[in-house]
């Protein structure tokens, strides 16, 4: 009977041993699976607006130029990119009230907004102020990059570009930039 009573409380006491990992190991898998699901969540708007000052004394190609060139160098950096479903808005040549950008960012589910502003000041080729915001339109970070020098205002677009994208690169990940979770490689099983 002794021998009974102790391979009972044996298995007893092994099965909650078992129970109490099985517990454990799902806690942290249901807590792994909440942070990805954060992280594939967080979307930032893109929208990229031009001055009127830029519209008298630059080309609407400089400016279309610089919008494909952002959104192409946040692609290439795997940047979680809000697209806006009902009408593709991410840019305008004229004034847009922030609120208006706000709805539509709302509307496409982001996270968080880059507001980008071309400019053509009187001394400079050009200029790109790029401002983030979280949905509470709270600033959280601005970055701005101009060029004056050069023959052209295209050495003015090369130079702007080049000191935008070196500052972009100090943000990747950052609060208001949120970048894609790398795809894990499956291990290949050894034979």
């Amino acid at each position: 009977m002794r021998v009974v009573g102790l391979l009972t409380k044996t298995a007893f006491l092994l099965l909650v041993i078992l129970f109490a990992i099985f517990s454990i190991a799902q806690e942290q898998s249901t807590a792994r699976s909440a942070t990805s699901s954060a992280n594939v969540n967080q979307k930032v708007f893109v929208f990229v607006q031009r001055t009127d000052r830029h519209a008298k004394y630059s080309s609407a190609e400089v400016f279309h130029n610089v919008l494909t060139d952002l959104l192409d160098y946040l692609k290439t950096k795997n940047v979680a990119i809000a697209v806006d479903e009902f009408g593709g808005r991410n840019h305008a040549e004229g004034a847009t009230p922030m609120d208006t950008i706000f709805a539509i960012a709302r509307d496409a589910k982001a996270s968080s907004v880059m507001y980008v502003v071309v400019d053509r000041p009187v001394t400079k080729w050009l200029k790109i102020t790029v401002q983030c915001f979280d949905m509470n339109q709270k600033q959280l970070w601005q970055e701005e990059a101009s060029s004056g020098g050069g023959l052209s205002g295209g050495h003015g677009f090369e130079v702007s570009t080049k000191k935008l994208h070196a500052q972009i690169d100090k943000r990747l990940g950052q609060d208001g930039l949120p970048i894609f979770a790398a795809a894990r490689e499956p291990v290949a099983e050894k034979q």
